[in-house]
């Protein structure tokens, strides 16, 4: 009996501590999603107010990534990040849901 919980226990050692080629090939895609931009240029603004000042543009079909889970409480604006990794807020009816390009993943 004791030489079973052993055994299983070694199982489970060598499942939870995995192969090296594993970690290695492991990626993580942007957490909350991302954007595509619908119009010819698109404001991302400091705050998430129109009175912001703009900190960027994005051009159409432009890809931004979702910074947050939830857009701001009436969910105007959203938190993106740019290609250039420039953090600030979009408006949402000016962008539409996208798939994540694998360029994003780490």
């Amino acid at each position: 009996m004791a030489i079973y919980k052993n055994l299983a226990a070694a199982l489970i050692a060598c499942a939870i501590a995995g192969s090296p080629a594993t970690a290695q090939t492991t990626t993580h895609r942007p957490a909350y999603g991302c954007f595509k931009v619908t119009v010819p240029e698109l404001n991302i603004r400091q705050t998430a107010f129109s009175t912001g000042a703009v900190v960027a543009t994005a051009y159409k079909n432009e890809i931004l990534v979702k910074r947050r889970r939830f857009c701001t409480l009436r969910g105007f604006w959203c938190p993106v990040t740019t290609n250039k990794g420039i953090q600030g807020f979009a408006d949402k009816s000016m962008m539409a849901v996208a798939a994540c390009p694998a360029r994003l993943s780490q």
